[in-house]
């Protein structure tokens, strides 16, 4: 269990770490510029490689990371007294880190990704719910 501990800590420390980030991480990386997609179609690789990861703010990739991260924090630190809790947890650090955006530099805030974010929470939380109510 102690291991997974660890991968959730990791795993929310790289959330951070994009979401804080000024400007698109994988452009940065790969161009060594905060433009998005800069430059990208003229080399095959890095368009192969940003086309996969798709760091560029589309609303799947928060509900998907955010399930994720709803998950692992459900599965890990929060437990079945502090699961309602955790609701409002999640949803605020949905919140607080889509609002971060706004004094990010290179950074906009997006509702559409909020309500991704959101998504992502409410998904996991009726999954998690509903899977407490078939094993009672």
């Amino acid at each position: 269990m102690k291991n997974i501990n660890c991968l959730y800590l990791f795993s929310l420390l790289v959330i951070l770490l994009f979401y804080f980030f000024p400007g698109d991480i994988v452009s940065y990386f790969m161009q060594r510029s905060f433009d998005t997609n800069y430059n990208s179609t003229q080399n095959p690789i890095a368009h192969s490689i940003h086309f996969l990861i798709n760091t560029g703010g589309h609303p799947i990739n928060h509900a998907l990371a955010f399930s994720y991260i709803t998950a692992g924090g459900l599965l890990t630190y929060f437990k079945k007294k502090n699961f309602y809790a955790s609701v409002f947890f999640f949803i605020f650090l949905s919140i607080f880190l889509e609002l971060t955006h706004l004094i990010t530099p290179n950074r906009a805030f997006e509702l559409n990704d909020l309500l991704a974010n959101i998504t992502g929470v409410a998904i996991t939380f009726f999954l998690f719910n509903l899977k407490q109510k078939i094993t009672l």
